[in-house]
């Protein structure tokens, strides 16, 4: 119903019906995605839907063709491709870019941060903390949109956790930021590839992991996971990029509903994730194979103030990195969370 409507909108807005006829003689327009995850997996569901949705609206006049993982480029190197106009768009982790881009550290959810999609959305689109992000990516030549991963990302652990107590000298797999967030916490972090996870956690190489809790479905953890904590320790955010110069040589009227229709796209695949998400946990708890640790609100306030400092060496970084984490910190202030 919601792509229904915002197809009527698109339609009505920028007059769509009157170039039917015209645009069946056109050649379409076909840009080239490369993909960060095989075509099938959550990640690149964000990726197909999108193109779907677009090559609609247009009435086929955009066409998005998906690459595989590492046709043009791996994931680590998609933005130096991208940026030079190699392929047209990507979906992708800005994880993997916070050395080129320090403000990627704000766009896929710092710890302790925002704990829904509502809130990432009300932060990037009401807030300004997406201009802030959009002016990085913009150096980069690249226009930016996000969509949501899990909205649970905290611990997946052979362990209870009812205070940071339970956390000392436990070794868990920590990727990132996240690396910094499991040792204020008193853990030591471990760097494991996600492939190679459940097997760490069978033979008791790691005792937990930092990771999504759509994994204890896609990549069996639920065999080897005894708890998953809650809160979630943020809503993990992904990215759709797309090459600046890609978008300057649409015709205005195709420019404008790229520009437009891509956020509620966007939405609308995130909150689908985010279903895949719960699911996920849920299979692995009726199963009966994992249990919910539910952290009490003290021990949240704790984690809070331990966690601060990791805010502060990120707004350090430079004057635009300072203006992204304030505008989160007023956030998280207004929720009733303070990081400061």
């Amino acid at each position: 119903m919601a792509k229904r409507i915002l197809v009527l909108m698109l339609a009505l807005a920028l007059g769509l019906g009157v170039f039917g006829s015209a645009a069946a003689k056109d050649k379409p327009i076909v840009w080239k995605m490369q993909a960060s995850y095989p075509v099938g997996t959550a990640v690149m569901m964000h990726g197909v839907e999108w193109a779907k949705a677009i090559e609609k609206i247009t009435n086929g006049r955009l066409k998005i063709e998906i690459l595989p993982p590492g046709a043009m480029c791996g994931v680590k190197d998609i933005v130096n491709y991208l940026q030079k106009g190699m392929f047209d768009c990507a979906i992708t982790y800005g994880g993997f870019y916070t050395g080129l881009i320090p403000e990627t550290d704000l766009e896929i959810g710092l710890p302790q941060g925002h704990r829904s999609w509502d809130e990432v959305w009300d932060a990037m689109y009401n807030r300004g903390l997406g201009n802030v992000i959009q002016e990085a990516y913009k150096e980069h030549n690249i226009m930016w949109f996000p969509c949501a991963a899990d909205c649970y990302y905290h611990f997946n652990s052979n362990f209870p956790i009812k205070s940071l107590e339970d956390l000392k000298g436990k070794k868990i797999r920590a990727l990132g930021v996240y690396g910094k967030y499991v040792q204020k916490l008193g853990a030591s972090p471990v760097v494991v590839p996600g492939a190679e996870m459940y097997m760490a956690m069978k033979l008791g190489t790691i005792d937990g992991a930092i990771y999504g809790a759509s994994g204890l479905k896609d990549v069996k953890l639920m065999e080897v996971v005894k708890y998953y904590t809650l809160p979630t320790a943020a809503q993990i955010a992904l990215s759709l990029l797309i090459n600046r110069e890609s978008i300057k040589k649409l015709p205005p009227d195709l420019r404008t509903i790229v520009e437009t229709a891509t956020p509620f796209i966007l939405n609308d695949t995130s909150n689908r994730y985010i279903t895949m998400c719960k699911a996920s946990l849920a299979e692995a708890v009726n199963k009966g194979f994992t249990k919910i640790n539910y952290l009490p609100e003290d021990e949240m306030t704790k984690m809070r103030t331990l966690v601060q400092p990791i805010w502060d060496e990120l707004a350090a970084k430079s004057p635009r990195m300072k203006k992204g984490v304030d505008i989160l910190k007023k956030q998280m202030k207004d929720l009733g969370r303070p990081m400061d």
